[in-house]
């Protein structure tokens, strides 16, 4: 069984869009099933307030970000659009270019956690 993610990246043009990050897993035993382990060196936890937008921007460094709390809607230079709700899981790996921009839906903030993490994605 394979789990599958929303993956920024960015095409040879430069321009970020979405795609899917797929990651193999293996029977564990009792109904669930796990992949291996992926490496990571940090984890950084972050909150912005209600009505939040944070434009045009890559990503920092690839990070697999949790969303704990709050309804983000992401826009992405191919006019793709993400709305990520909490339990999402996404991969930000697009590093360079305009990147993509966001903006908070809703009256929660927008709680996260960011993996920052040291290996290529699978795709």
């Amino acid at each position: 069984m394979d789990l599958q993610f929303p993956k920024f990246c960015t095409d040879d043009q430069q321009v970020s869009k979405v795609e899917s990050w797929v990651i193999g897993t293996k029977e564990h035993g009792h109904g669930t099933s796990v992949s291996d382990l992926i490496p990571c060196h940090s984890v950084r936890l972050a909150e912005t307030d209600p009505g939040g937008t944070y434009d045009w921007h890559p990503a920092p460094r690839k990070q697999v970000v949790v969303t704990l709390a709050g309804t983000v809607e992401f826009t992405f230079g191919s006019g793709e659009v993400l709305i990520v709700k909490p339990g999402d899981v996404f991969l930000a790996a697009d590093l360079e270019g305009r990147g993509h921009k966001w903006r908070i839906i809703g009256d929660d903030p927008w709680r996260r956690m960011y993996v920052h993490i040291d290996f290529p994605p699978a795709t």
